[in-house]
């Protein structure tokens, strides 16, 4: 079986960011959001882009939401960082993934994007 795009991304990253992104990878496909390769790195599409992985050099990934300042951060973990459109989270461990939070914050995204 041939590997995607960004399949192939994933497992070429390092430890600990390839684990995360193939989990996230998975949620976001059974959400019905589509993946591809934009500017490097793995987007996640719904009508517009959604979000991205943003592999850190420290280990772990920024997930960035490319319209969040368009929607309410149900959580407020995301972070704007001297950006004007763009807040993202830091996941740095597999196991320490805030579940509970990322599904509020991805609902979010996705609801805003399905209105407009």
């Amino acid at each position: 079986m041939q590997l995607s795009p960004v399949e192939n991304f994933i497992f070429k990253s390092p430890s600990p960011a390839r684990e995360i992104m193939d989990f996230l990878h998975g949620y976001f496909l059974s959400k019905g959001l589509k993946s591809k390769i934009s500017y490097g790195l793995p987007f996640y599409i719904g009508k517009k882009w959604i979000c991205y992985c943003n592999p850190q050099k420290s280990g772990g990934i920024e997930l960035c939401f490319t319209q969040a300042h368009q929607f309410s951060d149900p959580t407020g973990l995301l972070q704007i960082r001297e950006r004007k459109r763009m807040k993202g989270i830091y996941l740095t461990c597999l196991e320490t993934l805030p579940l509970d939070a990322l599904e509020e914050i991805v609902t979010a995204a996705m609801e805003w994007d399905a209105k407009n």
